[in-house]
């Protein structure tokens, strides 16, 4: 007896594991819509503001408008920079300017893609919401900065392929750094005898000048200086504003003090304010004395001490301004 032949046919199915992916879109007629923001052709700030002051705030807009979406599963979103680097802080570079932007959305800092917590499934949209522009010092501000027109960032959702509203700037603004002028100062300290020097600590009467601060812009709410010593010029003492005469100079023994308006000794490189100064600009003055004193040790001859000798007696000195 002949048995047939039969086959057995094995089928093997190899299960390719589901993929899981935010579907994410806009709803029908919606799209992505701008949010335009004119900012002044100038914005000033002093020019030793210190970093995250506020330099602008825009006034706040109420988008109205079809730009909502709908996602099918957890999604992420947040700020994609236009301007500079991308952050997931709240703060957006402005190129290298030191300056960074932030998109004020509902009264707060929008955050940077990335940086924040899954969303859940559903529709989003912006319609009546606030947004406001706000422009902060974040690093060095140079000379010549400017803020450009046009694109600043974008709300992204999750995928590029779904940026609801951008943030954009109608027109460029120059960053203007506010000081005050303040022209270089020469002493003129007069002739002494030398006897006035026949000891150690011995000095003339200060001799009173004042530091000019002309054409002030208003905006500056505190100014403060300091006083450092120059290559040319050493310091003798710092914590007694005592500084060496210059190479140029033929006299010996003797140096320069710098004095405060009350003739109380100025110390090297420590920053006094100034409280005399107004809010409002202007003119003023910073009244100093300076007077020469006697280093040299004291000996047996006074004035005639070995080291000690007439001539010129010349120093330099950097005053350094503080704007806030």
């Amino acid at each position: 007896m002949i048995k047939p032949i039969t086959s057995l046919a094995i089928c093997i199915f190899i299960a390719a594991p589901s993929l899981s992916f935010a579907a994410c879109k806009f709803y029908d007629g919606h799209s992505q819509k701008q949010i335009n923001i004119s900012i002044p052709s100038t914005l000033s700030i002093p020019r030793d503001a210190a970093v995250n002051t506020v330099i602008y705030e825009s006034p706040v807009m109420t988008f109205n408008g079809d730009a909502s979406y709908e996602c099918s599963t957890t999604f992420t979103n947040g700020i994609k920079n236009n301007a500079g680097a991308d952050s997931t802080s709240t703060y957006f570079p402005i190129g290298n300017t030191g300056l960074s932007w932030q998109w004020i959305y509902q009264g707060n800092a929008y955050i940077g893609f990335g940086g924040g917590t899954p969303r859940q499934p559903g529709g989003y949209g912006f319609n009546t919401t606030t947004n406001a522009l706000r422009i902060v010092k974040t690093g060095e501000i140079s000379p010549g900065t400017t803020i450009p027109a046009g694109v600043l960032g974008y709300i992204q959702i999750e995928s590029a392929s779904v940026r609801p509203l951008a943030m954009a700037t109608d027109n460029s603004s120059a960053i203007i750094l506010q000081s005050c002028e303040t022209p270089n100062i020469a002493v003129t300290m007069g002739e002494y005898n030398l006897s006035i020097f026949s000891k150690n600590g011995n000095s003339t009467p200060p001799k009173a000048f004042n530091i000019q601060l002309n054409n002030c812009p208003s905006g500056i709410q505190k100014v403060s200086y300091s006083l450092s010593s120059t290559s040319g010029s050493p310091a003798v003492d710092s914590a007694l504003g005592i500084i060496e005469l210059n190479k140029s100079s033929t006299a010996k023994g003797i140096a320069l003090q710098l004095l405060d308006r009350n003739q109380a000794p100025i110390q090297l490189d420590k920053t006094y304010v100034f409280n005399e100064y107004s809010t409002g600009g202007g003119n003023f003055s910073i009244p100093l004395n300076a007077k020469y004193i006697r280093t040299l040790p004291t000996g047996n001859n006074g004035q005639y001490d070995e080291g000690m000798g007439a001539g010129s007696a010349n120093s330099e000195v950097t005053f350094v301004m503080n704007y806030l």
